[in-house]
């Protein structure tokens, strides 16, 4: 299969077809491929067009800028499985297409940081970094270290979390550690858990997570709170909602989550009821683009970020009908889903400086110093915005 080209295009090119057309992720769009072009079972071949398949959406804006718009997908996937060292050559393209990012994310990033600063985050968005969140609810943290070292995964303890180790070396795919298989380990990025620890959850505490699924940072105010917190978790999927169920009982969370199929912009939850609420808050997933290449080809339409925007807007404004604490987190590098949303509200909450550790919000705008952000640059983390406000009146 390694030899069969003209196999590999074709996966390729319909790869690409799966992400422009249905606006879905490259997980989604390899398993719709192989279901259409019979992808070989075994595992080291998979793997192998797995890969492929990632470095090439990761690229496609670069290759377009050097083939030209108007050329088909399956002879960029040629051009690319034929002429692999075309991305490394040095050809004076604009700095977007080098970094092969939308133009406008490129120019947008380049005002709120210095051009070293801009050039060192767009460098690092090929990078995917991989952190393993201990599951207490189910196992020892002596137990799951000694799983992954039997599995030859190299860890490092986080120095910020005890509970998280970043994952320095494997030597097979990690969901195939028997640690990962039973839910004793948990892949949860770095950023993904400072939401919840913004959130300073504690034990007796109502919790509202008001678009929650799949689960992760519920499993983990779960875990945070010896399952003595009382939470509530919402999401309009249907789909999802099932999947967290599921995903609830397999790591190890019995008593203290209620799961909900209901829209957070109109919350049934009664006003005053929660102490502490957290809004993990769909978006362009602008910060997540290491974890999914396809994210490039979804922001090429900048009004999709509009879209979002009213989204997460309706979400914090029931939320502060709801409740008086809140942790606003969306997985974007843009001002436009953070700092720009946030100051929206600001005549009607006070905001609590969090994460001191971590970097400030961009300062072009009132209020940076109280928000955080997390770089993949600075943090080897997906790129977030996190901010914790209280209602003022």
């Amino acid at each position: 299969m390694r030899n069969d080209k003209e196999i590999i295009i074709n996966i390729l090119a319909r790869i690409l077809y799966e992400v422009e057309t249905h606006n879905i992720s490259i997980e989604k769009a390899f398993k719709k491929a192989c279901s259409a072009y019979k992808c070989p079972r075994d595992t080291s071949t998979r793997e192998y067009i797995y890969e492929k398949s990632r470095d090439f959406i990761k690229n496609i804006i670069k290759l377009r800028c050097l083939a030209g718009e108007r050329i088909s997908r399956k002879r960029l996937a040629k051009l690319f499985i034929s002429n692999p060292q075309i991305i490394d050559e040095k050809i004076d393209l604009g700095p977007w297409c080098r970094y092969s990012v939308p133009k406008w994310l490129y120019e947008e990033l380049r005002s709120l940081l210095d051009e070293s600063e801009a050039n060192s985050l767009l460098s690092s968005l090929d990078k995917r970094f991989y952190w393993l969140r201990i599951n207490t609810l189910k196992a020892s943290e002596e137990k799951v270290l000694r799983l992954l070292e039997e599995d030859g995964i190299i860890v490092e303890r986080d120095k910020d979390l005890w509970y998280l180790y970043r994952v320095l070396d494997f030597k097979k795919p990690l969901r195939y550690s028997r640690a990962i298989r039973n839910h004793y380990a948990i892949l949860q990025d770095k950023a993904s858990c400072l939401v919840v620890e913004a959130l300073k959850p504690e034990k007796g505490d109502k919790i509202l997570d008001m678009a929650a699924a799949p689960g992760m940072k519920t499993s983990l105010i779960a875990m945070l709170t010896d399952e003595e917190a009382k939470i509530v978790a919402e999401d309009i999927s249907r789909k999802r909602v099932g999947i967290m169920q599921h995903l609830m009982m397999k790591l190890g969370v019995k008593k203290s989550v209620d799961i909900l199929l209901a829209d957070g912009r109109f919350s049934p939850q009664r006003s005053g009821y929660f102490d502490k609420i957290l809004i993990d808050a769909p978006c362009s997933s602008s910060g997540a683009m290491g974890k999914d290449p396809a994210v490039r080809i979804s922001l090429l339409k900048r009004d999709k970020i509009n879209y979002y925007r009213k989204i997460q807007e309706s979400l914090l404004s029931r939320a502060l009908e709801l409740g008086e604490e809140i942790v606003y987190a969306v997985c974007s590098l843009l001002p436009d889903e953070g700092e720009e949303i946030l100051l929206k509200f600001s005549g009607k909450v006070l905001f609590e400086r969090i994460l001191e550790n971590f970097s400030r919000g961009y300062n072009k705008y009132s209020g940076f110093e109280y928000f955080a952000r997390t770089f993949p640059q600075r943090d080897s983390s997906e790129g977030f915005f996190i901010a914790k406000l209280r209602r003022s009146i």
